[in-house]
């Protein structure tokens, strides 16, 4: 999610504390604003039980890296979550699988729980080539028990932001391909209790079949995501 002033930031956190008051959901509902309002959504947040993430981190703690964000400050102000290594980041920012993992290592180690974004990134692979690569890098570098702490979202470079989502068998295929590349590192029941979301215009109208048919965990929302009431909607329908 994106806002482009203090006005916007100030009116978004006031819908959403009341549309989620009016929620009424056990599940998890976690907003990721921009890094440079972190700090006002967790205070505003405090008012509510939906949890906090930033929208990437760099892969150091501590050091003079201008213009990066620190895992550790991003924890520090209250945050619970981490998108790393989403497509937009790995397509304007040139980051690498490599990046990512180290991204990852990070957030681990101050316990933010990562989501870390795969999919088709259109570079000349096909789709399961991309996506093995992607989640090899963390399969590989990460021991069972860090690997339980990492969430996954699958999203199709091409759904995002067109309107358009791959059919349900397409995703649950995606899904279960995911955790066999787990489970070839790590155990069976490694691979099946990890958190494995889909993203890529999810709206209202299609995430009940996207988390039922397509047996993901849970949705990452973009553009829905801009507005409280249909945030909430889209959790409503998941209730």
């Amino acid at each position: 999610m994106n806002m482009e002033n203090i006005s916007q930031r100030d009116s978004y956190c006031e819908e959403f504390v009341e549309e989620f008051k009016a929620l009424k959901t056990n599940n998890h509902v976690v907003i990721c604003p921009p890094t440079v309002y972190l700090e006002s959504f967790a205070k505003i947040l405090g008012k509510t039980n939906a949890g906090l993430g930033a929208q990437d981190c760099f892969w150091e703690l501590y050091g003079s890296y201008t213009g990066n964000t620190s895992p550790k400050t991003i924890k520090s102000i209250g945050a619970e979550f981490v998108i790393i290594g989403h497509s937009e980041r790995r397509l304007y920012n040139h980051e690498t699988n490599e990046d990512i993992a180290k991204k990852v290592l990070m957030a681990l180690r101050v316990d933010l729980m990562p989501i870390v974004c795969v999919g088709f990134m259109n570079n000349g692979d096909d789709e399961m080539v991309s996506v093995k690569a992607q989640v090899e890098m963390i399969a590989k570098n990460f021991s069972e028990e860090e690997i339980e702490n990492i969430i996954f979202a699958y999203e199709p470079v091409w759904a995002i932001g067109s309107g358009k989502t791959p059919t349900t068998d397409e995703i649950h295929t995606m899904i279960m391909y995911i955790r066999s590349i787990i489970s070839a590192s790590h155990s069976k029941e490694c691979a099946e209790s990890i958190g494995i979301l889909y993203g890529g215009s999810v709206v209202a109208e299609n995430v009940t079949e996207l988390c039922t048919k397509a047996y993901a965990d849970g949705v990452l929302v973009g553009g829905a995501s801009l507005s409280p009431a249909k945030f909430m909607q889209i959790a409503r329908m998941l209730n």
